[in-house]
């Protein structure tokens, strides 16, 4: 009823991918690619407001996450209503989706992964580039 307030806006899909057919992922991804964000940080000014739309599409896991280093942000499940909590991770079941909204304090390289190392490793990790308005 009453629209978002202006951001920087982009989409997230989290994945897993059984390459062996064994019913086991055999990597994890953000959109798609392994390591996509990790060599090619999303750039983004400090300051701006940030609003990430992210959704778990994993398969054969039942839980997914996601984690800011070094700031929080302000995180609405389903996007909608009006709960916000202010977090710094966040995880979903396998289909759910949120809205994230970031204001980056400071300048610099911030990374993002899932909290469980074993899909971190395996590609789902990036870094946010935050350069100076």
């Amino acid at each position: 009823k009453v629209p978002r307030a202006p951001a920087r806006e982009l989409v997230l899909v989290m994945n897993g991918y059984d390459t062996d057919g064994d019913g086991e992922n055999n990597f994890y991804t953000v959109n798609g690619r392994t390591f996509y964000y990790a060599r090619y940080p999303i750039r983004v000014r400090r300051g701006e407001l940030v609003r990430v739309y992210l959704a778990n599409l994993t398969e054969f896991d039942l839980i997914n996450s996601f984690h800011l280093h070094a700031d929080f942000f302000r995180y609405q499940p389903t996007g909608t209503g009006d709960h916000w909590e202010y977090t710094d991770t966040v995880m979903q079941c396998q289909g759910q989706r949120g809205v994230l909204e970031i204001g980056f304090a400071h300048a610099g390289t911030f990374m993002f992964h899932a909290h469980q190392s074993e899909f971190t490793e395996l590609g789902w990790m990036g870094y946010f580039q935050v350069e100076e308005g």
